[in-house]
């Protein structure tokens, strides 16, 4: 099937068009917006709007795709192929992921952890463990864990350490930084500080209520505290809360382009965390849930809760 125009509708109080262009049966919509200015007509990025049989939840980028948790009604997940936009792999069970320089890694079932090769899905070693969250880094694949964090030789899957993390309740994610590990706990609204060396706790970080999806770079540790509705920036080098951002982080995803942190709301859309200034402004209007959030190569990759959709978003100017 070819592009098909499905509707053409003005947006009110602007010179913009809106349409839905169907360009395949199943799954993708494409949304073209084209504004006139004077005389002139000038057409924005193009979107692309990828449907799914279920939710759609956390969503991480590696190896040119974007790898999407997807659930019910099968817990999958999915590749989506940044250069094509379609689905090449979908894993049964998948729950979460983390990369290696040569394989993708998928909490399966919450029964185990699986080594697969990011291009054919063939399953190179399974790790039986109960972990729903995963990220990488210092040689190791981290799972948390009922009972801590676990680390996992990223070439074998043998067990290097399970450190106990007491008392904070249910270890929600992780994070990797050049010299430590962060994993947020979200019923005590705490962040964990873990030395990779000694494979020990350096010290609990309060943040806020909900404490979930995190991102690490160049400015410091950024923190979605979902139910409080705030981002908490750590300084890593001293562990201290050094800005909280209210208003924004109630849709779980945040991830960085390096210049900006980017954070998903959830009931209004994608906000764009300024490091210099500390201050979030919104940029992508989405009045649905937008979850998950990965950033790649000038574009954002949202998925939605209640709209089972996945969009790959050019970042607005500016």
């Amino acid at each position: 099937m070819g592009r098909q125009l499905l509707g053409q509708h003005s947006l009110e109080g602007s010179a913009c068009r809106l349409r839905l262009i169907r360009t395949d049966f199943r799954y993708r919509l494409r949304v073209d917006i084209q504004c006139d200015v004077g005389h002139a007509a000038t057409t924005a990025k193009e979107s692309e709007v990828l449907r799914f049989g279920g939710a759609t939840w956390s969503t991480k980028f590696g190896f040119g795709a974007a790898w999407v948790q997807v659930d019910p009604p099968v817990d999958q997940i999915v590749k989506i192929d940044a250069a094509t936009e379609t689905v090449t792999l979908a894993i049964d069970g998948g729950r979460a992921v983390a990369f290696t320089s040569d394989a993708v890694w998928v909490a399966v079932g919450g029964e185990e952890v699986q080594r697969l090769d990011p291009d054919s899905g063939e399953l190179l070693l399974t790790v039986p463990l109960i972990a729903h969250y995963l990220d990488a880094g210092h040689g190791s694949v981290w799972a948390p864990t009922p009972d801590g964090l676990v680390r996992l030789d990223e070439n074998t899957g043998d067990v290097l350490a399970a450190i106990p993390i007491l008392d904070v309740g249910e270890l929600t994610d992780v994070g990797v930084s050049d010299t430590a590990l962060w994993v947020t706990a979200k019923d005590s609204g705490q962040v964990v500080w873990i030395d990779p060396v000694t494979n020990t706790v350096v010290t609990n970080i309060p943040t806020g209520s909900g404490a979930h999806d995190l991102v690490v770079d160049q400015n410091g540790v950024w923190v979605a505290n979902y139910r409080a509705n705030t981002i908490s920036r750590i300084d890593p080098a001293t562990g201290q809360v050094v800005a909280t951002i209210e208003g924004v982080g109630s849709g779980v995803g945040i991830d960085s382009s390096g210049d900006a942190v980017w954070a998903s709301n959830m009931s209004d859309g994608i906000y764009r965390i300024d490091p210099a200034t500390n201050t979030a402004t919104l940029v992508i209007e989405k009045p649905q849930w937008s979850y998950g959030l990965a950033y790649a190569d000038g574009f954002l990759w949202v998925s939605g809760v209640e709209t089972n959709e996945v969009s790959h978003l050019a970042i607005p100017e500016g």
